[in-house]
């Protein structure tokens, strides 16, 4: 202690000391950053969301396998106990057709029954139907969930899901064909036992054109029974499809589930910083203060060092701002309309 003119006595300030407190003169750890939990605890919220919903359809989506296998080799056995039935009635039919031209015995009214047949399977072909794989959409959904904006994100699981309802109504009805194909072949064999039973009836009561147009009608059932599958692989692979489509859509949803959830997580967190902010403001503002005051000004040149005070804050605070704002962008999606207009 020492006293100064006026006699006062005053403290003698040691050399290379300040007069700002402890807090003041700790310079920050750069790599501080309270918000990686926030980071951490929505990846965890995203992790949960794929779990439940994956949980929530493993059932299904076994089952879907189980019967997957199941009609696959039913149906090749199907098919393959069919066969002779078949070739048998193809056998049949054409006899039958050959015997009602002669019953009929008039080349032109024969000539208008083709006619009127063919405009009628016309007709009934515009209607369309079911045969074949009608099932095309290939289900590839990679570019589709990779693009999706956060603010799509419901759209977008609402528009894969219907698909995969497609695919599941698809493989539902395709798995039951190894029993419809058994039963189209019974239909069929009644079909045409009918028509041969009436054509023995006494001719002065049977009306021979009309069991003709319906020797033409079986004779479409006939080309029909293999419901456009040309082989038993044709069925499977088509089968494989319907089923493939489901596994890639849940996929699809399981994974933009978890990214709505992240994203929720992340503006959830973010308001909850807001509120923080709008509440311990001053506090907040002093925190700033000594981290901008302690930061490290090595990499100064001395045309810096030569510039206000007042233009130093202000250009730091820009800096910083900028930083923080990056960070947000980079971190919680925070400005992806912004970088999406600058792509």
């Amino acid at each position: 202690m020492q006293a100064d003119e006026g006699g006062s006595m005053t403290s003698a300030q040691e050399p290379g000391t300040s007069r700002e407190g402890p807090d003041e003169r700790h310079t920050p750890c750069p790599d501080c950053d309270p918000e990686l939990l926030d980071e951490l605890k929505c990846r965890a919220k995203g992790i949960e969301a794929q779990a439940a919903y994956n949980a929530l359809k493993m059932d299904e989506l076994a089952q879907a396998r189980t019967q997957y296998d199941t009609a696959r080799s039913a149906y090749s056995a199907a098919r393959t106990a069919a066969a002779p039935a078949v070739q048998e009635l193809r056998h049949q039919l054409a006899q039958v057709i050959d015997q009602l031209k002669c019953l009929v015995d008039s080349a032109r009214e024969i000539a208008l029954l083709d006619r009127a047949y063919a405009t009628v399977k016309e007709r009934l072909d515009a209607c369309g139907d079911t045969s074949g794989c009608y099932f095309q959409d290939d289900c590839d959904f990679d570019d589709e969930v990779h693009n999706c904006r956060p603010e799509d994100t419901a759209g977008k699981i609402a528009d894969i899901d219907r698909r995969v309802q497609a695919a599941k109504a698809a493989f539902v009805d395709l798995i039951a064909e190894p029993t419809n194909l058994a039963k189209r072949l019974a239909d069929l064999q009644a079909e045409v036992r009918d028509i041969v039973t009436k054509m023995a009836a006494d001719p002065r009561t049977v009306d021979f054109k009309q069991l003709y147009a319906a020797a033409l009608v079986a004779k479409r059932h006939l080309a029909a029974i293999w419901r456009g599958f040309e082989h038993a692989n044709a069925y499977v692979d088509c089968l494989c499809g319907a089923l493939t489509c489901q596994f890639k859509g849940h996929a699809a949803i399981s994974v933009l589930k978890g990214r709505a959830a992240v994203h929720e997580c992340h503006r959830l967190a973010g308001e909850a910083r807001c509120d923080h902010l709008r509440k311990q403001t001053a506090d907040e503002v002093m925190a700033e203060y000594i981290r901008i005051r302690s930061a490290p000004h090595d990499d100064y040149d001395s045309e810096r060092d030569e510039e206000t005070s007042e233009e130093r804050g202000d250009d730091e605070e820009s800096r910083y701002r900028e930083r923080e704002r990056e960070r947000d962008r980079d971190r919680y999606g925070y400005g992806y309309g912004e970088r999406s207009r600058r792509r």
